[in-house]
């Protein structure tokens, strides 16, 4: 069972997998069967491990534990490889989504391609997959469905959160070569879409990000890593502060161009009000 960490936790999964490690010195796959077994807490699993330690029920049998995790993880990455190279590709990452219960198109598969640092879509490579998954202890199918759901609120609960995500989503939907710059700009709209939605604290400014949509397919420009980054940036400082105004804006401060032309844009179309 994927235990939630408890309320009054202060670290991810992950920070707590880290400190675990660092104070004791175990491996990450012993780190987050302790930190599993006391729901994330991590003073209660140091005082489990130390305890058990002293009365020399450790080493063998969890690492006996941890071995037997790696093989299911492995069994899982082994049943979606592709036949001919030792990777997940689209047929794979497609079944694998399914059996997950992860709609391709849902925003949940953005936040397991994040987990799991896919490289691109459909694609998923076995030390990656193996490493994040042994990383928080889950094994089985049922239980990387309950965890990305939990990943995935804590990703959207705040914008220091979700700026982790949002600028993984960029190298994701470029690809690899990093000699390409630019995404074009329907992909852009297309994540943005996908993304925004699933903030609770960008709710105020719904309205000013479909016109921002309207304004990128109007003239129709490449998005750049700049641009992406920075329009996050502009979501935030200017957009939500002052949804009907956006009075924070000041034409001389630094922005990116296209945000200079789509509140020109706004403008023009009389969509913004008194400033």
């Amino acid at each position: 069972m994927v235990r939630t960490p408890p309320a009054h936790a202060t670290s991810s999964p992950t920070e707590s997998t880290r400190s675990f490690c660092a104070t004791t010195g175990a491996l990450s796959e012993i780190a987050a069967l302790f930190l599993r077994s006391h729901a994330w807490d991590l003073e209660g699993a140091l005082l489990a491990y130390y305890y058990s330690n002293r009365s020399g029920k450790n080493t063998k049998s969890d690492r006996d534990t941890a071995s037997a995790a790696h093989r299911k993880v492995l069994a899982s990455f082994d049943k979606y490889k592709d036949p001919d190279a030792d990777i997940i590709l689209i047929d794979g990452t497609l079944a694998y989504l399914e059996d997950l219960g992860i709609a391709p198109e849902h925003c949940w598969s953005l936040t397991l391609a994040y987990f799991l640092q896919s490289p691109h879509a459909g694609e998923f490579r076995r030390d990656s997959f193996v490493e994040a998954w042994m990383r928080v202890g889950v094994t089985s199918i049922p239980d990387m469905t309950r965890y990305i759901e939990q990943l995935h609120q804590q990703l959207t609960s705040t914008s220091a959160e979700f700026a982790k995500l949002y600028a993984y989503v960029f190298g994701f939907v470029r690809g690899p070569d990093r000699g390409v710059k630019t995404i074009d700009y329907k992909d852009a709209v297309s994540y943005w879409r996908l993304l925004f939605p699933e903030c609770a604290f960008l709710a105020n400014c719904t309205e000013r990000l479909d016109q921002w949509y309207q304004f990128v397919e109007q003239v129709q420009n490449p998005v750049s890593r700049d641009l992406w980054d920075i329009f996050l940036r502009f979501v935030l400082e200017i957009l939500c502060t002052d949804p009907l105004n956006l009075s924070s804006y000041d034409e001389m401060s630094v922005w990116h161009s296209m945000m200079d032309e789509y509140v020109e844009w706004l403008q023009e179309n009389n969509l913004l009000g008194e400033r």
